[in-house]
């Protein structure tokens, strides 16, 4: 605790927070059915599979940029953006899994996120070390 505001533990929070959602979302795809059964109100039941997906891939991009915008905040050694190009390649694969039409890869997207958080985890480890 410093007495102050700083952005950087900020765009850190944005990026897992919109992470966290985007990959929600798409777990949350499989229920969408039984959501608008139930009248639960989940983003697949109140815009569809498709439209859920789309709004998940733009939580992922916006989790890419508050990371990308730590960096900017930050003295990381530039091995940080490598971190970031690998967890958003393994999130455009996450995407890539999962289609409206057939969710039968939900599970094995979702489990991506294991992945996600171990490699975000040393890299930026490896370029806070670094710097």
């Amino acid at each position: 605790i410093r007495g102050r505001f700083d952005a950087a533990p900020l765009a850190l929070a944005v990026g897992v927070v919109l992470w966290v959602a985007g990959f929600d979302t798409i777990y949350a795809c499989q229920d969408a059915e039984f959501d608008l059964r139930e009248g639960l109100h989940s983003i697949p039941a109140r815009l569809g599979v498709a439209r859920a997906l789309l709004v998940a891939r733009v939580l992922h991009v916006g989790a890419i940029a508050a990371l990308l915008a730590l960096y900017a905040l930050v003295p990381l050694h530039p091995l940080y953006l490598a971190g970031v190009a690998a967890v958003a390649a393994l999130l455009a694969w996450e995407h890539t899994l999962v289609r409206a039409d057939d969710l039968s890869q939900v599970m094995r997207a979702f489990n991506l996120n294991g992945w996600v958080g171990l490699v975000y985890l040393a890299f930026t480890g490896a370029a806070a070390w670094l710097a």
